[in-house]
């Protein structure tokens, strides 16, 4: 893959303190779970090591550091930075290169997975699990065909199949389970396959796992109010629940919510409302998944981006431009400015008054050329490569495998 380079704005960069560092594993056996990582993304199993002391099976490191707390050092360290401290002394570069080191490391940061659904009828029709390299580490049969995946977070991968009933993959065992049917189903075989968001997140006060699903409806032939469903998933007695129908046409391209701090965000569709109130409101709708009520509080960076362009955009030019993330641990819209070939990230920095800061523009040439629609931020790497997606609409289908484009460096 390709490694571009990017223009940054240091004038508009966030300053941010670094993460408190990850607690160093009690032994060298790697933890062998997957963590969480992005909406799409899982973080990958290891094999496990042998259990041993930390610092022992290596000799002696020139320097101050014995090699116990030189070890504690490097463990919370990104990969780039030990890659350079390797060329300090040989026997620092011995001490990063030794098994028991990497494995010791790899239960600490572990690598980011993505889903990808692969569709070859009737030969096979599964979902594989690929590192960055490309790389199938697992495989998930007994998905069905005609199936989307929602999202991989929090141990589980989620499709959706036919008439959008979803199923909850479990990697750890390779179990497909069907949630059961709910009112979409019922529409959507009424109705023919209309339209459906998804977003799948955790609550803030229980950390309960919810999936909320929403569906548009038509009545004798004309668009009625949205269908809004919340499933708890591991509720033994679990069921579909209807809920309120969202605050506004929700953008039909891009159809995943992006859950932040216990709530679901979208975007509104800009070609189904009038471009005055949009700009009056300004909003990014959002559900909360414990109080289960939408909101239209948090206000979008467009207004700031019409402002930025000084007229050479306009409200209908944003139309399938837009994508929402989260990344470094706030949310974030990429604008897709194929007008000047460049990504621009926006990251919420005040939420009560809705305060954006346009952090950096990627330079993408002709990376994307011939796009037509929008990209999406996947995930951020420890060496601060961004990983990103090309994202269709909804009504066209996508090899995932052939979406996921480049790193780009910030």
């Amino acid at each position: 893959m390709s490694d571009f380079s990017s223009q940054t704005h240091p004038s508009e960069r966030r300053e941010t303190a670094p993460p408190p560092p990850p607690p160093p594993p009690p032994c060298w056996t790697p933890a062998g779970h997957r963590a969480p990582l992005e909406a799409s993304a899982m973080a990958s199993p290891e094999p496990c090591a042998a259990a041993a002391a930390p610092g022992s099976g290596f000799g002696a490191v020139d320097g101050v550091l014995p090699p116990e707390l030189l070890l504690e050092v490097l463990l919370r360290l990104p990969a780039k930075p030990i890659c350079r401290l390797r060329a300090v002394r040989r026997s620092w570069l011995s001490f990063t290169t030794d098994r028991l080191f990497l494995a010791a490391y790899a239960a600490v940061h572990p690598h980011p997975l993505l889903a990808v659904l692969v569709d070859s009828f009737p030969s096979r029709c599964c979902v594989d699990l690929v590192d960055l390299s490309g790389n199938v580490v697992e495989e998930i049969l007994g998905v069905g065909g005609e199936c989307r995946v929602l999202t991989a977070s929090y141990d589980r991968v989620l499709v959706a199949g036919e008439h959008h009933r979803v199923s909850v993959l479990d990697p750890a065992t390779g179990s497909v389970s069907a949630l059961p049917f709910g009112i979409a189903e019922d529409m959507a075989r009424r109705n023919g396959m209309r339209p459906a968001w998804f977003a799948f997140g955790q609550t803030n006060s229980t950390g309960e796992y919810k999936l909320l699903r929403i569906l548009e409806d038509l009545e004798d032939g004309y668009e009625a109010d949205p269908v809004c469903e919340v499933f708890a998933i591991g509720d033994m007695n679990g069921r579909w629940r209807k809920m309120e129908s969202p605050p506004g046409y929700l953008d039909p391209s891009y159809t995943n919510g992006v859950v932040f701090e216990g709530a679901a965000y979208f975007f509104l569709d800009h070609w189904q409302m009038d471009p005055s109130y949009y700009f009056a409101t300004g909003c990014i709708p959002s559900f909360d998944l414990a109080t289960e009520q939408w909101s239209t509080a948090l206000q979008g960076p467009v207004n700031r981006i019409l402002e930025e362009a000084n007229g050479t955009l306009n409200y209908a030019d944003l139309t399938d431009r837009l994508m929402l993330a989260q990344l470094e641990g706030t949310l974030c819209t990429a604008h897709f400015n194929d007008r000047i070939s460049a990504v621009d990230l926006w990251f919420l920095v005040d939420f009560e008054n809705g305060m954006w800061s346009k952090e950096y523009r990627i330079n993408v040439e002709f990376a994307f050329d011939g796009f037509g629609d929008g990209v999406q931020p996947l995930l951020v790497t420890d060496e601060g490569n961004v990983k990103w997606k090309k994202c269709q609409k909804k009504r066209s289908k996508t090899d995932v495998r052939t979406g996921v484009i480049a790193y780009w460096r910030i």
